[in-house]
């Protein structure tokens, strides 16, 4: 949907507090009142605009999330998975992990937030582990026909999303290194250091 008469940076800012309200209220909670009050939005331009809470968010999703630099090429593929866990602090880690679990709930419900959530959050993810693995085959780094390979992109986005489940709190650097040289690598077939 293309919206007129508002900036990019008014834009920007609008997506930003949606998606900070997902995360603080949960979608299914959230009013589109809220939405316009932490905003400084009119109730009537958002209708107008997006028609509805999904609309907005799913908008925001497409708009509104940072892209990712392009996966690393370090000529390893343990070089690249860490440098993969290094390229995200536990901050952005954290937001990206509370908006997935805010709505993880509603995408079963909504067929349109669920389609934004995967195109815009979880599929960019996948094809950046993806690329990284498929070098690594390449380069004759992990076997072609591995069992594991099937499984990468889940393997590798696991932790980032059960973690506070789990344990209560969001994973580490230093946790998602360990993850890497113990789980993810081991399950195609290269041994730790």
């Amino acid at each position: 949907m293309h919206v007129a008469r508002m900036t990019d940076e008014r834009l920007g800012e609008l997506y930003t507090g949606t998606l900070g309200l997902v995360v603080e209220h949960g979608y299914e909670k959230l009013t589109m009142d809220q939405i316009a009050e932490a905003t400084r939005s009119s109730k009537a331009t958002l209708y107008r605009q997006w028609g509805g809470k999904s609309g907005l968010v799913v908008e925001a999703l497409a708009c509104g999330i940072d892209s990712t630099p392009e996966p690393p090429d370090t000529g390893s593929l343990r070089g690249d998975l860490l440098a993969m866990v290094d390229q995200g602090d536990t901050e952005s880690r954290q937001y990206d992990a509370d908006l997935i679990a805010a709505i993880m709930h509603a995408v079963r419900h909504d067929a349109e937030l669920a389609e934004a959530v995967r195109s815009k959050i979880l599929d960019p993810a996948r094809a950046d582990i993806r690329a990284v693995v498929d070098r690594a085959v390449q380069r004759g780094e992990v076997a072609a026909d591995c069992p594991g390979l099937e499984f990468v992109d889940y393997v590798f986005i696991a932790p980032i999303v059960l973690h506070h489940l789990l344990e209560g709190d969001e994973p580490s650097g230093d946790f998602l290194r360990r993850y890497v040289e113990g789980a993810l690598l081991p399950a195609l077939g290269i041994r730790p250091n």
